[in-house]
């Protein structure tokens, strides 16, 4: 398993949509999954009140270090931090011992571990203290901070009633008080370095399967995702289910398939067919829909610079996570979210080939998950980074807000001297942000699929020269000089494209422009591909965006552009392009001056 990939970016909205902050949920996808039973009475245990604990009170916990079978672990109460995690929400601060926080000795070994949110710790008696969510930040550290159980049994509530849920509380880091921390110095808990940085939530171990390192770190940097990531196991619905108990493995998960997506942690407490967990947010989505799983721990992590964490492989899904707050997380079992069916069909000139299938659940990350899968699937049958072509179709469908059913199909060609299967990702994953986040109307996406073919020959063209034809003769332009042309005539124009590699032949392009009667000046401007697959902004309703969006410029496109300025009167344009059958790039531009 690789180490924690740290980016130091948040979750924000590009030009075109929302990427990868919280998210809802998408339209209904039956999943055969194997039954989980309900968790006896006593895993939904009463909460002791904060103000009843006292200093040095003997706890004890569960939690999974490998398996799927918790183990127990013991310590004490150290103190409470008033509104430590947010106005009205106070924590729970606890040293404690065993399940690999110490070893045989009582010394700290792995510490406090990602993945540990959410270990139920109970009184002697059995009543529930909380959650263990937060650890010091310079790790290891056998300190935890725990959120209240009382807190977290107001998930069950439809509405929770808590101040603390409802409150901007955004700080992921809890100061201790200066008296508090001298105490805790002094008597050994905790170093003065960690005193002085406080707790942290613990970070979520999420993993996505199915990308090789290098692409797993570059489609976080590409995609602003502020999440640490490691490589992780699949899961899918035909997956043995894992029975959720308090103490045991729980994972939330984004998409499941090819791509899991997932980030691992620890069931507190089951209530019926309601669960309770992590005792933070996943992505605080509020009532954001995920997929939940339980999960079958590999083994725990030390890392004395990030932070131990548990390496674990999610099962099939169980239920659905209905509430992600402040406090914890709320599931349901056997009720699932609404999800999005992606699939891809990929094949290579090395004659390899292969379907992929990745269920998303959360629904503003459905460009994103949709990218990765095409991305992990291309990269799985190509079976190498480097240059090349691609020829990538993509087929959206969905339905409006209306009920009605809609359909968008596109394809275009890629060519990439450094990293084809990334580069050919992008104008899907624009496209279907701007369709999914129009400003028209509420729209689904229920499948998405793609059918894409991947060699590593690199061939592309580039705009070597741009000539016009304004009288009897072809002129060679810059972009430093302006030239004469007739009004009322049409303008021919006269691109030379060379290969990009510097081999084979040079391919000559006419295209033609009309300039206007009355245009007094202008510019032309000549361009090799298209532009991302932006596209849109002229566009009156979703019907018109789809149409825009599918004659979008091409890669193997290359376009001349005429925009005139007459007296009095506004701008006019007109066009013209070919398609000249590879990747085009390049950009030149002339001014015009009309007699």
């Amino acid at each position: 398993m690789a180490a924690h990939l740290w980016t130091q970016r948040r979750w924000v909205r590009p030009r075109t949509t929302v990427l990868g902050a919280a998210i809802a949920g998408l339209v209904v996808a039956t999943v055969p999954v194997s039954p989980v039973q309900s968790a006896p009475d006593q895993s939904c245990p009463r909460a002791i009140r904060v103000s009843d604990l006292t200093k040095d009170m003997p706890v004890h916990g569960l939690t999974v270090t490998s398996g799927t079978t918790p183990d127990s672990f013991g310590g004490k109460v150290l103190g409470v931090l008033q509104d430590g995690i947010a106005p009205g929400l106070d924590m729970i601060m606890v040293k404690l011992n065993g399940s690999e926080i110490t070893d045989a000795n009582g010394n700290v070994d792995k510490g406090i571990w990602a993945g540990m949110s959410g270990s139920p710790v109970y009184t002697d008696d059995g009543r529930l203290i909380g959650a263990v969510a937060y650890g010091l930040s310079f790790s290891p550290s056998d300190v935890a901070g725990v959120t209240p159980g009382a807190e977290m049994r107001e998930l069950l509530d439809a509405q929770p009633a808590s101040p603390a849920l409802k409150a901007a509380a955004s700080a992921t880091r809890v100061a201790i008080p200066g008296p508090l921390a001298d105490r805790l110095v002094s008597s050994g808990a905790m170093s003065t370095a960690q005193a002085d940085s406080g707790f942290k939530r613990l970070p979520m171990p999420f993993s996505v399967s199915g990308l090789s390192n290098r692409h797993l770190r570059k489609a976080a940097n590409g995609f602003d995702i502020n999440r640490p990531l490691v490589t992780g196991g699949k899961t899918s619905a035909a997956a043995p289910a894992t029975e959720i108990v308090p103490g045991g493995n729980l994972a939330a998960s984004l998409s499941y398939g090819d791509i899991t997506y997932a980030g691992t942690g620890t069931a507190t407490a089951v209530c019926g067919d309601e669960t309770l967990a992590f005792g933070h947010p996943l992505l605080w989505s509020g009532n954001g829909r995920l997929s939940m799983h339980g999960a079958d721990a590999i083994y725990i992590q030390k890392d004395t610079v990030f932070g131990s964490f548990k390496v674990a492989n999610p099962s099939a899904p169980v239920g659905q996570i209905v509430d992600d707050r402040l406090a914890g997380i709320h599931g349901i079992m056997n009720q699932f979210p609404r999800s999005t069916e992606v699939t891809s069909r990929v094949e290579a000139t090395n004659g390899n080939s292969r379907r992929g299938e990745t269920v998303v659940t959360f629904r503003r990350a459905t460009p994103f998950l949709s990218a990765i899968h095409l991305l992990a699937n291309a990269d799985r049958v190509l079976d190498e980074i480097g240059g090349g072509t691609a020829s990538v179709r993509w087929t959206f469908e969905g339905t409006r807000a209306d009920g009605r059913s809609w359909t968008f199909t596109r394809g275009d060609r890629f060519a990439s001297s450094r990293d084809i299967t990334y580069a050919s990702i992008f104008e899907s994953y624009a496209q279907m942000s701007q369709i999914l986040h129009n400003r028209f109307e509420r729209v689904e996406i229920t499948d998405v699929h793609y059918k894409a073919s991947y060699s590593p020959k690199y061939d592309a063209l580039k705009i070597a020269k741009l000539e016009i034809k304004p009288a009897d003769r072809w002129i060679t332009v810059s972009r430093r000089h302006s030239e004469t042309v007739s009004a009322g005539t049409d303008l021919p124009v006269r691109l030379t494209l060379t290969p990009s590699n510097g081999i084979g032949d040079n391919t000559v392009v006419k295209l033609s422009v009309r300039i206007p009667k009355s245009a007094r000046e202008g510019v032309l401007f000549v361009t090799g591909g298209a532009d991302g697959g932006r596209g849109g902004p002229r566009a009156t309703s979703f019907d018109d965006l789809l149409v825009e969006l599918a004659r979008a410029p091409r890669n193997s496109e290359v376009t001349a552009t005429l925009r005139t300025e007459s007296k009095g009167r506004g701008g006019t344009r007109d066009s013209d392009s070919r398609n000249v059958g590879e990747v085009v790039s390049g950009f030149e531009y002339v001014r015009l001056d009309v007699r």
